[in-house]
């Protein structure tokens, strides 16, 4: 086999980083770990399955919280969002004097062309953790990235301004129209996941709910009664932040969406819509105190998911394997 073949030549480094990194001679530092996750959708199959099987295998187990610990960040370095702070720490993990750290140039998952890759990149991520590591990423992506989006001084607020608008006209001139775009693509993201069943507690790597039987039967009597208990706790602890946390911050990111005619708004409503979908009566107890509200929401989603129907073909974006 031709051993500069580029294919081969990247099997190769995937096997020799993945043994340097296992027996501590190199360390993830800067943006190694999203080179390495970049590995796991590359167009060939035989490159992207070895990095898939390194990375969630060994190198996993090496380190149990090596996805989770790096999911929010992976959204703000595949979109090449740069200038957010998340980005910058994460590129900078590790640096220290007189060694050089990986960056990220040559590899392009941004913008739309590399959104079908993203989407399978998280998905490779979500299908390897449990249930507790979800909880955390989910309330990362709601104050980090949602919560942040409100904040008139962050980065990822001009994203919600529609290029339409005036003020965000003069707004996008002023800075670098990928930043704009990266911003875009970082929040869009984050709604794909939020809605992708992958992100629930409960979901199984098979992409079944309320598996338990089936998960927790090589396990004693007790011990599966225990991991019953806490799968129903963990659900418990997800749909209470669900509700009381995102659901207040959906509502505030809407009307800011609505009131600049951003293009986001379509993503939150495919959230809101299906949040209301499975929890409508824990969504209206929490609104009860604000009826006009709960009414507009209401029949906003009606109108929404009407305009769905009416345009067939166009499928919801989910972090999964398309």
């Amino acid at each position: 086999k031709d051993i500069t073949c580029p294919a081969t030549i990247q099997k190769h480094a995937i096997i020799m980083l993945s043994s340097l990194l296992l027996q501590d001679y190199i360390k993830w530092r800067g943006l190694l770990f999203y080179r390495f996750l970049a590995a796991t959708v590359d167009e060939d199959e035989t490159v992207s399955q070895l990095a898939e099987n390194t990375l969630c295998g060994p190198l996993l187990s090496k380190q149990p919280d090596l996805l989770s610990s790096n999911f929010v960040e992976a959204i703000f370095v595949l979109n090449s969002c740069s200038v957010h702070p998340i980005y910058r720490a994460a590129a900078a993990t590790g640096e220290c004097d007189n060694i050089d750290i990986a960056g990220f140039d040559g590899i392009h998952l941004f913008g739309t062309k590399g959104r079908k890759k993203r989407l399978r990149a998280y998905y490779v991520m979500l299908s390897n953790m449990k249930d507790e590591e979800k909880v955390g990423i989910v309330a990362r992506l709601a104050k980090e990235v949602l919560g942040s989006a409100l904040e008139v001084t962050s980065g990822l607020s001009l994203a919600c301004r529609s290029a339409v608008s005036t003020n965000a006209q003069k707004d996008i001139r002023s800075i670098n129209v990928q930043k704009y775009e990266s911003a875009t693509n970082v929040l869009s993201d984050t709604f794909a996941v939020l809605t992708s069943p992958w992100c629930r507690v409960g979901r199984t790597s098979t992409g079944d709910e309320n598996q338990d039987d089936n998960d927790h039967a090589g396990l004693s009597a007790t011990t599966a009664q225990l991991a019953v208990v806490k799968g129903r706790l963990l659900s418990k602890i997800s749909r209470k932040h669900l509700i009381e946390t995102i659901v207040p911050i959906l509502c505030n990111l809407k009307t800011v969406l609505e009131s600049n005619r951003s293009a986001l708004l379509k993503d939150l409503m495919i959230y809101l819509v299906e949040i209301f979908r499975r929890y409508k009566g824990e969504v209206k107890e929490l609104l009860a105190t604000d009826p006009s509200l709960l009414s507009e929401l209401e029949f906003d989603m009606r109108q929404f998911e009407k305009k769905q129907k009416e345009t067939p073909g166009k499928k919801n974006p989910k972090a999964h394997p398309v």
